[in-house]
């Protein structure tokens, strides 16, 4: 078994990582929030007209030399009170960091690919230390099981003419279906979105490695006449990236939801319900589409909901407990469809123990305690700020 950390990275500069929340490339998860550049109305674009007017505005103005010795004290280091005073792309660096820099890869080979994520515990101070149980598991379905499912993408090609708009709208955002069912705007909710924006990124970094280590191949390899009607992404099929996508960003906004003090959220776990049905129906989607199986959809699934459930306990130090998962992909009835109440409850937040047969499940999830020396200073203020968006004025 080899394992291997995964760095979290913004693509190319800090500065261009997150530009106003535009650099999320994966899912374009939100380009809702294009629109929140800080304050566009403050000042002028940065241009040869501006540095000009700026340089001969401090020619008039600056003068003698005044007798001035500025009475500067030091910065704070690592203190979550500058935080309001960085941008959001600034932000969104360091709150990728803290999630990425937490996990650590590696992969088995058997009779099909095991990809795995690992904990790394860390605090302030301190070496990470990688934890024996794995984060999430996800082993890969048999070839003979993918052909099985090729079923699928023949039955769910009949719903491309009336899901066609979505499909393609769901290809670079989602950000307006969330926001169907919670009330989501970047002057409303700013921190919900940078909280959920960065999740996005974190769970591209996870997929991508996890589909490279197992490198599952796409409908359209098993059969010329799939046809799908979008272009084929060329990283590997299992996990879906759209489902795991879908389901984290679906059960962090849940958490949200359900940890403020509005009541009508809490109230017999509708708002997770709805949520939860939006994620399902965005990863099937994809087999609509014909560029996933279900049982990706299964597996990303898998990934979404458990990462989801690691990012809080990262944000919240009173949650105290994780969940650490398996996918059993040679397990999975190739006859079966995808079905997320198999794998979780929405009215609990929790994920199911076992998925399948009790004697051979094709899932499994296991609660493990964690302690407060995990919790991201940073994340934790993120939470907060994002919490209190959803609580009754």
């Amino acid at each position: 078994m080899r394992r291997e950390i995964i760095s979290i990275s913004s693509t190319g500069s800090p500065e261009n990582g997150f530009n106003g929340f535009n650099g999320f490339n994966g899912f374009n998860g939100f380009n809702g929030f294009n629109g929140f550049n800080g304050f566009n109305d403050f000042g002028t674009s940065e241009t040869p007209l501006t540095a000009d007017a700026l340089l001969n505005s401090r020619d008039g103005i600056v003068g003698a030399p005044l007798n001035f010795d500025p009475d500067i004290r030091p910065g704070s280091p690592n203190d979550t009170k500058n935080l309001k005073r960085l941008s959001p792309d600034v932000r969104a660096s360091l709150f990728i960091f803290e999630m990425g820099t937490r996990v650590a890869f590696s992969e088995t080979q058997g009779d099909t690919a095991t990809a795995k994520l690992w904990r790394l515990d860390t605090g302030a101070e301190g070496p990470p230390r990688p934890h024996d149980t794995p984060l999430v598991s996800l082993t890969a379905p048999t070839i003979m099981q993918f052909k099985q499912q090729m079923a699928y993408l023949s039955a769910y090609s009949d719903l491309r003419a009336d899901r066609a708009a979505e499909i393609l709208q769901q290809t670079s955002t989602i950000s307006p279906f969330l926001s169907s069912i919670a009330f989501m705007d970047p002057a409303r909710t700013p921190f919900t979105l940078e909280l959920l924006t960065s999740a996005l990124r974190f769970t591209n970094y996870c997929g991508m490695r996890m589909k490279y280590g197992i490198a599952a191949k796409r409908p359209v390899e098993f059969s010329p006449q799939v046809q799908p009607i979008i272009m084929t992404p060329t990283h590997g099929s299992l996990p879906s990236g759209h489902a795991t996508e879908a389901f984290i960003t679906a059960r962090i906004l849940w958490k949200l939801l359900r940890s403020s003090d509005a009541k009508q959220y809490r109230q017999d776990g509708v708002w997770g319900e709805m949520c939860m049905r939006l994620a399902s129906r965005i990863a099937i989607n994809r087999t609509v589409a014909g560029v996933h199986f279900p049982m990706d959809s299964a597996a990303g699934a898998i990934l979404g909901l458990t990462l989801a459930d690691y990012i809080h306990a990262l944000c919240d130090p009173t949650v105290g407990h994780l969940t650490s998962a398996n996918f059993h992909g040679t397990a999975f009835p190739a006859a079966d469809d995808f079905d997320w109440h198999t794998l979780y409850v929405a009215e609990d937040d929790r994920q199911r123990k076992t998925s399948g047969p009790k004697s051979d499940p094709w899932a499994t999830a296991v609660s493990q305690t964690t302690t407060s020396e995990m919790v991201s200073r940073p994340l934790a203020w993120l939470w907060k700020k994002a919490q209190s968006e959803w609580q009754n004025v």
